[in-house]
């Protein structure tokens, strides 16, 4: 294992921000792969599946079982991380909505123009995501079509959803999209609730992430097999949302199979404990997020199911 230095950028009021990675293998093994952990500093869930991602390649590497080149980069914001913000702490802007960076632009914009330039010339890249809402969600894999997406290694994750789906304009300046247009192959692993561990959600993404390496002939290790994953669009997806605000009580969890007309969740007015709101599901699917907090917006987004698809 070699810690490598990706960038160090003095601060005037404390320590000079460092960004770190672990690469394992030799350079000039066969595949490479690079694995990003948290961008944001709720993400403490992609923190924790990178941290531990090191330890045991760590391990692996002791055993001789690694065949091609791994660079694990666990945290990206680390100021954020240490002061409880979820962006930079600065000026709260989101280093991945940076990409892919500017050398002599803000300071934002210069960690991702770092960040990117170690980046370049890996053939597989995963990004381990939070979600941007207030949401838990089954651990799925988001693949935006730039026209450079590679399904068939997402595939290889072995997770139960993949959701494939046209990128938006916003999405350019995302690692993601410029990782892949510089022809890299590769997604996001989306899980978790933010500044919170879900050891359950955490254990399989890490089991994923291995697999991928395991088929991709970069482990020298057997794998069990995950699923054949499904692939959502867009269309497949039904948003349910709160009607009222009030206290909200979920009676299904994120991975749940639901009916037509079950009940999903309650909705109580805070202060007179009226019921306010039974939230049905509209469908047959799966749940595949759903509205974290106790408390609840009018409008907010209480449940998304995937609906049944054909195979494509």
């Amino acid at each position: 294992m070699k810690r490598i230095e990706i960038l160090n950028f003095k601060s005037p009021n404390r320590a000079p921000l460092k960004v770190e990675g672990f690469i394992f293998g030799e350079e000039s093994a066969g595949t490479s792969i690079a694995f990003i952990g948290s961008m944001s500093g709720d993400h403490i869930n992609q923190l924790y599946v990178a941290s531990g991602l090191v330890d045991y390649l760590r391990q692996k590497e002791e055993e001789g079982k690694i065949t091609g080149k791994i660079l694990v980069i666990p945290a990206i914001n680390t100021y954020a991380l240490n002061m409880g913000e979820t962006f930079w702490p600065l000026d709260k802007t989101d280093i991945n909505m940076m990409f892919p960076g500017y050398a002599q632009g803000e300071t934002t914009q210069r960690i991702a123009a770092k960040l990117f330039e170690s980046l370049q010339g890996y053939d597989y890249g995963v990004i381990l995501e939070g979600r941007r809402d207030q949401g838990m969600c089954l651990p799925y894999v988001k693949l935006i079509q730039s026209g450079y997406e590679d399904i068939d290694s997402a595939r290889d994750l072995g997770m139960r959803f993949i959701h494939f789906r046209p990128y938006s304009p916003i999405e350019t300046v995302m690692l993601q999209y410029n990782w892949q247009l510089w022809g890299t192959k590769a997604c996001s692993v989306v899980f978790g609730k933010n500044g919170t561990i879900d050891r359950v959600s955490s254990s399989e993404v890490h089991g994923a992430l291995v697999r991928l390496m395991s088929k991709r002939g970069i482990l020298d290790i057997s794998a069990f097999e995950g699923y054949a994953s499904n692939i959502i669009e867009p269309d497949d997806i039904t948003v349910l949302k709160a009607q009222c605000a009030g206290i909200f009580d979920s009676l299904v969890g994120c991975g749940v199979a639901v009916q037509k007309g079950e009940v999903l969740g309650r909705i109580t007015d805070a202060l007179s404990g009226e019921k306010l709101e039974n939230i049905t599901a509209p469908i047959d699917g799966v749940v595949t997020c759903q509205y974290a907090n106790p408390l609840i917006f009018q409008n907010s987004i209480a449940f998304r199911i995937a609906s049944a698809i054909s195979k494509r």
